[in-house]
């Protein structure tokens, strides 16, 4: 039996097709067409909250520190990034008409200079070796030197972890448009999405092991 997350891994048709085969082989039909139909309401719900944001009401975002078979720097990002789309986010990295994983040169993210940056707490270590190497790079970032960066927890590896990366955008819709998500406690969600599709609150424990939804600093 072959399992497919599909090309956006997240909220995907082969992810959900996956999940009711899933369903099928161990007589869980309906429990895998619950965790679909509820994947999809909070898909509607990033959608709803920020489709009609107009782009002059939008800062320019990127996502660094991505993990990909392993931990890499604040130069590793994605075009079309899944958890800005969903909530119709800028990112700086789509101008490049790229999908998916990509190193960029750090100078190219000097010259995007993006208003908010996201990082991927599992990559925290090699981010602080880099800046102790590299600070004048971090200190040439607006977001750097206006305290907007912020931690997202790690969700990808080698495979992905839905329920965090939903999480995870929640969080980001938080940040990037405080007043559509007035009514969200990213923390509180995120134990939300947990209890639903793993049975167990665990952003707790998340934060524990990787810092949680915060700022970033590197003093």
């Amino acid at each position: 039996m072959a399992l497919n997350y599909g090309d956006v891994r997240v909220f995907d048709p082969e992810l959900y097709a996956s999940i009711r085969l899933i369903g099928e082989v161990i007589g869980q039909e309906e429990r895998a067409l619950a965790i679909i139909d509820y994947m999809e309401s909070l898909r509607e719900d990033l959608w709803q909250r920020t489709w009609d944001i107009s782009d002059d009401e939008k800062p320019f975002v990127y996502v660094g520190a991505v993990n990909v078979r392993g931990s890499h720097g604040i130069e590793s990002t994605q075009g079309k990034y899944v958890l800005f789309d969903v909530v119709n986010a800028k990112n700086v990295v789509d101008e490049l008409g790229k999908v998916g994983s990509l190193m960029i040169d750090k100078e190219q993210l000097i010259y995007w200079d993006p208003d908010i940056i996201f990082l991927d707490l599992g990559g925290m270590e090699p981010l602080r070796q880099d800046y102790q190497k590299n600070a004048w790079l971090y200190q040439a970032l607006s977001a750097f030197r206006n305290a907007e960066v912020y931690g997202q927890l790690p969700f990808n590896y080698y495979t992905t972890n839905i329920d965090t990366a939903i999480a995870n955008a929640y969080y980001i819709g938080k940040v990037l448009y405080p007043e559509r998500f007035a009514d969200i406690a990213p923390e509180t969600k995120a134990d939300e999405i947990y209890e639903e599709l793993l049975g167990k609150a665990l952003y707790k424990e998340m934060a524990e092991d990787f810092g949680g939804f915060t700022k970033i600093t590197f003093d």
